[in-house]
């Protein structure tokens, strides 16, 4: 059995090690973790993170050499942590450098909707990311806010809904920044019809209701999608925190229409775990779950994040999800740039806001003062799900004997078995992984993570 660990408080990370199978006895009872791997569930598709112009920005700052460590960390296998998907906002997200479209004021027509503010930063980022990445990168995007213009509060913040007679012309946009991006050599294959549609955030911001989004999709976006000859873009619908998850869909789903379109319902975190709330969702609807946001505040100490992140991952993949998008891919140590989080960060263009009691973590950070690219214990703790769980491997059972213990088991295509497990507590933990009546022993480590493979 090989064994891959990371303890952040001994600067060990995904050091691995070989240790004999069976050499515990087959009637222990103490202490054991079970994986059963008749019981098959989803599979996965991927695990990554979000390119935002802020996470794009930041990368820009890098030099060549630290562009080049970043990008094998992230996204090869053999280096690094095999990222394979990812998120982008279509128009402007409160992590970008300030407010923006793809359209000039009042264009009715879209006859001025171009992705030059995209070619900055965010394209060149992915086309970069492109290049390292072993998988197909798969791409999907979100808007947080059609233009103000569209939108009944006539402004991109602090929610407001899309006016009726811009539907039609709101549904064509997304097709047009599809092929848009396309024409750059970035396929984008899903969108998602609104980031958190049911907040009124001072950041760009838009609300729909179970029925808005439902009555959208039904008569104008999957309808336009089809026209403009885009019906393999999928759809994903929700985009926002669990605890309202199952009832979004059940209201959505209403309509057979969007329930045959719609391909995945998304999630975030930010309203705790209700983790059977994805899990109703996957049983009676069969739907692809994706974890499309988590972050924390930068303020957080890294390691009691990196515990949260090892509680979602098992939480949402144990529940049905296929799919983990974490947010921006890089911040600065501040946890920016961003705008209108609170009153002194109000957006303006050219205007780079900085402000650690709003700034978000993310699981790699570069810090501006000493040019440095820090890797947190985040970023380790996702990798042990993402480098070694590949595309294609379905999730399997297991029973573990204490909450202190965080676990989920795959089965990869070639049949090996990686099983996942984070002790979040401060003691040494005995662990002995049974599988089939074969017990093999070894301890974790306080506040670390292991991957075993067999």
């Amino acid at each position: 059995m090989k064994i891959i660990k990371t303890i952040q408080q001994k600067n060990i990370y995904f050091k691995e090690e070989i240790i004999k199978d069976g050499n515990a006895s087959s009637g222990t009872e103490m202490s054991v973790v079970n994986v059963f791997d008749e019981f098959e569930y989803q599979s996965v598709l991927g695990f990554g993170g979000a390119f935002t112009e802020s996470a794009a920005y930041n990368y820009s700052l890098l030099t060549d050499k630290q562009k080049k460590d970043f990008l094998e960390k992230y996204f090869s296998k053999e280096k690094g942590i095999g990222y394979n998907f990812g998120r982008t906002h279509i128009n402007s997200c409160d992590f970008s450098l300030d407010i923006y479209t793809c359209v000039e004021d009042g264009d009715r027509e879209l006859k001025t909707f171009n992705i030059e503010r995209d070619k900055k930063y965010i394209i060149p980022f992915i086309k970069d990311a492109l290049k390292y990445c072993d998988d197909e990168l798969v791409l999907f995007a979100s808007p947080w806010s059609p233009p103000a213009y569209m939108k009944d509060n006539e402004n991109a913040v602090r929610g407001g809904s899309l006016k009726d007679e811009y539907k039609a012309v709101w549904a064509l946009y997304y097709a047009k920044y599809i092929k848009a991006m396309a024409a750059e050599g970035i396929t984008i294959s899903a969108i998602t019809v609104q980031n958190e549609p049911k907040a009124a955030q001072p950041w760009e911001s838009c609300y729909y209701s179970a029925d808005d989004e439902r009555e959208f999709i039904e008569n104008y976006l999957a309808d336009t999608l089809d026209s403009e000859g885009l019906s393999d873009i999928k759809i994903i619908i929700w985009d926002h925190n669990k605890e309202r998850v199952y009832d979004r869909a059940k209201k959505v789903f209403v309509s057979e229409k969007v329930k045959n379109r719609v391909w995945a319902v998304g999630h975030h975190w930010y309203s705790g775990d209700h983790f059977d709330g994805i899990r109703l969702v996957y049983e009676r609807f069969g739907k692809v779950i994706v974890s499309t946001e988590n972050c924390g505040l930068i303020s957080e100490k890294p390691l009691s994040l990196a515990e949260r992140y090892a509680k979602e991952l098992c939480g949402d993949f144990g529940n049905g999800t296929g799919a983990y998008c974490d947010w921006n891919l890089l911040l600065s140590e501040q946890g920016g740039p961003f705008h209108n989080r609170s009153e002194k960060t109000v957006a303006s263009a050219g205007l780079i806001f900085e402000d650690k009691s709003k700034g978000c973590h993310a699981p790699v950070l570069f810090d501006n003062e000493k040019k440095e690219l820090v890797y947190t214990p985040i970023y380790y703790f996702i990798g042990h799900f993402s480098k070694f769980v590949e595309r294609g491997a379905v999730r399997i059972a297991t029973t573990k004997y204490t909450d202190n213990l965080q676990v989920c088991a795959f089965k990869n295509p070639d049949g090996k078995i990686v099983l996942v497990v984070y002790n979040t507590c401060d003691n040494l933990l005995p662990l002995i992984i049974r599988h089939n009546d074969v017990c093999t022993q070894l301890d974790i480590e306080p506040h670390s993570a292991i991957t075993a493979i067999f």
